[in-house]
């Protein structure tokens, strides 16, 4: 293993200490004691006092119950060193998902080794984010345990190089907890203008992770730090931030830096970008590209906006049928740089009619001198460019590829359409769901980044909706008041049994607007659908009936217990066949059934709730 990682180091050298029960503060102590008896660390320099206020600036909480907090000396030589200290019981670390600390790394961090600390956090996050078993340090048992994981740590780190599999979706997972664990260093590295060692640190680092970074400082900092990053990056982290910070950086931006970070995105990426912008900022822009990006980005432009055109690029590498395997692997040399995947080539005629697709790994194994055509099947996938992207998002799910080629009417193939921007628009069609399932008005930007005012307009319209709505219960339970004055026991029941219906209500529809999303209810399933419905509603109502028959006979005796009873089961029937009607209706009206959303089902269920129960305490009592 290499010993130049601190933490291997600090295992070697017998810096890994089991904690006694303590809070963090005699956790710091004992650990600063520790970390002085190391050679690195200077004699006359007070550990414990410079963590404390290190950690006064931002918490050192990483994830997972692990926290790497640090002191630092401008001052003192020295190297990297590091102590690890694990405690069994687990120490209130003052973090806010509710883990408690059993691992605590405490650096010391000499002036010069900062980018070395940097790189070392950043790397240590992503190997703990890799382990299956991170979410199980509370089941180590012993120190033999402790360094057993730190080994285990040390091994993903040292073969990182090599391994790639997953590495995407481990970056984004902690982008996140790096851009604030690591963002006092950063700032200070601002402050101080070590702008030289800030871009080392950046170019050792991934993509998202930068992006992140950059979107997490202050408007003023951005600019600053995106201009340190070379401009082989550049393009690539441009591409990952949200569209605020991307605005902003466009209007801090030389035009020769604008014009070359817009040559640099992908032409999907560079839609996406442009979709965003007012007309008179977009003309500008587009005056900047050369004239093939700008045909190319207003040909994007001019399909429908959630269509598939609007998603494509055409940087794909494409053959011919008539060719030979040795000619088609000079035509993946010669473009395959440009292109978004070399996974799949891509058959066209003498038309440029898309004929088939071919994986990269059939014409490695197939002899220079084959002819294209005999490795073909005729058989492919090809998306529409006119085609909604909710229905190209169903067919990656189905066919579970990379890309997807995207066709004309003529069957021309136009470009294709990756993974990655297919999962952008599914996490924005499920946000949006969710968002019109609460009654709110679907949000452009994250929380954090959406105005109060614009919050406020997203939630008012159907809030102020529903008032109006309710009032029907209101007048329901009005029109019922002289029985309600002869049995007052139907009052303590009325809240539990209209909230009961609307409860299911909401199951009901939410099941209904899902299952519709994923494509596995049409409008020709209504029958079967309600069928199911009215059967599962009606042993939901007897099942709970039974519950409130028994509370009603003891609070208002037996026909109040009656009463509640047949009403519990009718309420809920009726709530769950309302939630299932309503997407249909929406649906066959080319409304988005999301619209059926929970607050409007739960009011109507409540309305015909107040009806059906004093209705039937009408006819009984």
């Amino acid at each position: 293993m290499n010993t130049h990682i601190p933490i291997h180091k600090a295992v070697a050298e017998g810096r890994l200490i089991e904690l006694p029960p303590c809070d963090k503060n005699q956790a710091f102590r004992m650990l600063a004691e520790k970390l002085s008896t190391s050679a690195a660390v200077p004699s006359d320099y007070n550990i414990f006092d410079n963590v404390i206020r290190r950690e006064e600036q931002a918490i050192t909480y990483l994830k997972y119950g692990i926290a790497c907090p640090h002191a630092r000396s401008d001052e003192h030589g020295g190297e990297l060193t590091c102590v690890i200290g694990w405690s069994p019981d687990g120490i209130d670390y003052g973090n806010t998902d509710g883990w408690p600390v059993h691992l605590i790394m405490m650096y010391f961090v000499p002036g010069y080794a900062r980018n070395a600390y940097l790189t070392e956090l950043a790397t240590l996050a992503r190997a703990i984010e890799d382990d299956e078993t991170k979410h199980e340090l509370v089941n180590l048992k012993d120190l033999d345990d402790v360094q057993s994981r730190l080994e285990s740590w040390i091994a993903t780190i040292e073969g990182r190089e090599d391994a790639e599999e997953d590495r995407e979706q481990v970056l984004r997972a902690t982008s996140t907890v790096l851009s604030q664990l690591l963002m006092p260093d950063i700032i200070e590295m601002l402050e101080e203008r070590r702008f030289k060692d800030l871009r080392i640190f950046l170019v050792a680092q991934p993509a998202p992770e930068i992006a992140e970074l950059i979107a997490a400082l202050h408007a003023s900092d951005q600019l600053l730090v995106f201009r340190l990053l070379p401009r082989s990056m550049a393009g690539e982290v441009f591409s990952l931030l949200e569209y605020p910070s991307q605005n902003l950086l466009l209007e801090n931006m030389a035009q020769d830096e604008t014009r070359h970070v817009l040559s640099a995105l992908s032409p999907d990426d560079r839609t996406a970008l442009f979709e965003e912008l007012p007309a008179n900022v977009l003309q500008g822009l587009l005056n900047l590209l050369s004239d093939k990006d700008r045909k190319q980005a207003l040909s994007l432009l001019s399909y429908p906006k959630d269509s598939v055109g609007r998603l494509m690029t055409n940087r794909y590498v494409f053959a011919r049928e008539e060719w030979t395997v040795a000619r088609t692997l000079e035509q993946i040399r010669a473009m395959g740089n440009d292109s978004e995947t070399v996974m799949m080539i891509y058959i066209i005629d003498e038309r440029g009619v898309l004929v088939d697709d071919l994986l990269l790994r059939k014409l490695i194994l197939a002899a220079p001198e084959t002819p294209i055509s005999s490795l073909m099947d005729r058989q492919y996938v090809a998306l529409h460019s006119l085609q909604d992207r909710e229905e190209a998002v169903m067919v990656f799910k189905k066919y579970d590829l990379h890309a997807l080629p995207v066709v004309d009417s003529e069957g021309v193939l136009l470009g294709i359409v990756t993974n990655d921007d297919i999962l952008d628009v599914s996490e924005e069609e499920a946000t949006e769901d969710i968002h019109k399932g609460v009654a709110i008005m679907p949000l452009s930007a994250g929380y954090l980044r959406t105005s109060l005012s614009m919050l406020y307009r997203s939630r008012i319209p159907w809030l102020v909706t529903l008032v109006f709505v309710n009032i029907f219960s209101g007048a329901g339970i009005a029109y019922f008041d002289t029985l309600i004055g002869s049995f007052v026991a139907l009052v303590f029941f009325l809240p539990l049994l209209i909230a009961s219906g609307g409860n299911a209500g909401a199951q009901s529809a939410t099941l209904v607007i899902r299952g519709m999303a994923l494509g596995e209810l049409t409008l020709k399933d209504f029958f079967k659908v309600f069928w199911r419905e009215l059967v599962v509603s009606l042993s939901l109502g007897l099942s709970m009936s039974a519950a409130v028959f028994f509370l009603a006979w003891w609070r208002g005796g037996m026909r109040i217990g009656v009463v509640a009873a047949l009403s519990m089961t009718l309420i809920v029937m009726a709530g769950s066949l309302i939630g299932m009607i309503l997407p249909f209706i929406l649906r066959k009206l080319k409304i988005d059934p999301a619209v059926a959303s929970s607050p409007l089902v739960t009011s109507l269920a409540d309305i015909l709730g107040v009806f059906i129960y004093l209705g039937i305490a009408s006819a009984l009592l």
